[in-house]
């Protein structure tokens, strides 16, 4: 990616991450870093109209780079920068999950259970039965039992022979994450993560309280409507219904029989989700085509088609939830996000459908950015989560690499050790010099200071 040569704030590239949310109606890049105060921070946002993606799914994958292009352009524009590795959201009608319990036995009952072999059972159930043009996008464990006792939500630091799991897996087509792929690498980048959508709305609007008494987040976007449900602080169901906003589009269209461009425009602007909210004598004119005089449309006979498709999807969402078994487990109600949720009254009507308490759920609890207001928006739910994700990634990396620049310096140090014995005098004035000097260049790698040359 070309570097912008504007001089920015004097941020290290290495300490930043980046993430792109492939809508159907929008696509969205951000690249952030967390600041000296431990906040999650925003550098450089990018937001363009999507093409090619039809329902979550990459149907023209030209169209689609062109999109991705734009959107991180305007990001890096921003920023100064853009990193190559970034993190994708997925949905799309092809998304499914299923349920899988799996276990692993250990050669040693006393000693403690570690991370890694968490990680083992993890990548170990991501061998399920699938169909031929089938992957693993998400293997989520959800409870812990060890030796058939009681089950644990982690397992971290508990002894015994056997550890069992149960999983909920994601799953999605092979040809819709191919196409993904291949978009994002024909834009220059490279794929870090793939996260499933939901679960990133759900990273950035919910809190830890919420999860623990338990939500359903219901995600509407352009193409798709999201689930995924909480309780115990556990992922417990995710699902995708495929469609979403863009149909309303395509009702008002149909119904007022004008072009889709001015339905999403009287959508956005004049849209509401309850028809009685309506009065009867609210018009609005729009443009007449081809020299045709202007064509007025009754507002309340708007808000009927709109309450009509709105309503479908409520019911389809609460129908999921139903299948999911934690209907009546939801203490946190229901939140609603993404573009879809912008309509006026949505969360009366929801209230009313439903019969439990509903909120709109932003990101701006969840990041620090310049214009702060600008992500009191749904419409951003999904980029951060993915951008938080990547900055999980970018500190998970981070942590290795000390590991093994420790690793590395016990291992000189022990050798430096060894020759002491032998040559105690000659070497041990060696040692003092070279371990001098490696401390000190670790010490500078890792201080402020050192990023000086890097820094924009």
């Amino acid at each position: 990616m070309e570097q912008i040569t504007e001089k920015k704030a004097m941020i290290d590239q290495r300490k930043a991450f980046s993430a792109i949310d492939i809508g159907t109606t929008k696509i969205v890049a951000l690249t952030g870093y967390i600041n000296e105060k431990n906040e999650f921070t925003v550098l450089g946002k990018g937001v363009a109209q999507s093409f090619g993606v039809s329902r979550g799914e990459v149907i023209n994958i030209e169209s689609t780079v062109q999109s991705i292009k734009e959107a991180v352009k305007y990001a890096q524009e921003e920023a100064g920068f853009f990193c190559k590795k970034v993190v994708i959201g997925i949905a799309g009608k092809h998304i499914h999950s299923t349920q899988n319990r799996g276990f692993i036995n250990r050669e040693d009952k006393d000693k403690e259970i570690q991370q890694h072999e968490i990680d083992k059972l993890q990548q170990e159930n991501r061998h399920v039965n699938l169909e031929s043009d089938e992957e693993i996008i998400h293997a989520i464990p959800q409870t812990f039992r060890i030796d058939n006792e009681y089950e644990v939500a982690n397992a971290i630091g508990m002894t015994g022979r056997r550890i069992e799991a149960n999983f909920h897996i994601v799953i999605g087509k092979g040809t819709a994450i191919k196409y993904i792929r291949t978009a994002i690498n024909r834009a220059g980048l490279e794929i870090a993560d793939l996260m499933l959508e939901p679960l990133a709305s759900a990273a950035s609007t919910l809190t830890d309280e919420e999860r623990k008494v338990g939500v359903a987040i219901i995600d509407i976007g352009g193409g798709t409507t999201d689930i995924a449900i909480y309780h115990n602080n556990i992922v417990q169901f995710t699902e995708v219904i495929p469609f979403g906003g863009n149909a309303i589009t395509s009702d008002i269209s149909e119904g007022c029989q004008i072009l889709d461009d001015l339905a999403e425009k009287l959508k956005v602007e004049y849209g509401s989700t309850i028809q009685d909210y309506a009065k009867d004598n609210e018009i609005v004119s729009i443009p007449g085509i081809n020299g045709r005089p202007p064509k007025e449309i009754s507002l309340k006979k708007l808000a009927g088609i709109i309450q009509a498709r709105m309503e479908e999807i409520i019911d389809s969402a609460l129908f999921v939830i139903k299948t999911s078994g934690y209907a009546n487990k939801l203490g946190a109600g229901i939140v609603v996000t993404g573009g879809g949720s912008l309509l006026k009254y949505l969360p009366q009507l929801l209230s009313f459908k439903i019969g439990i308490d509903s909120k709109i759920g932003t990101p701006i609890n969840f990041v620090n950015y310049k214009n702060h207001n600008d992500f009191n928006n749904p419409i951003f739910a999904t980029s951060v989560g993915l951008l938080m994700r990547a900055a999980e990634i970018h500190a998970q990396q981070h942590i290795e690499e000390q590991i093994i620049i420790e690793t590395k310096q016990e291992q000189k140090t022990e050798a430096k050790k060894e020759a002491i014995i032998e040559q105690p005098t000659q070497k041990t004035e060696v040692k003092k010099e070279k371990t001098g000097f490696f401390n000190k260049y670790v010490e500078k790698f890792f201080s402020n200071e050192a990023y000086s040359d890097t820094r924009l």
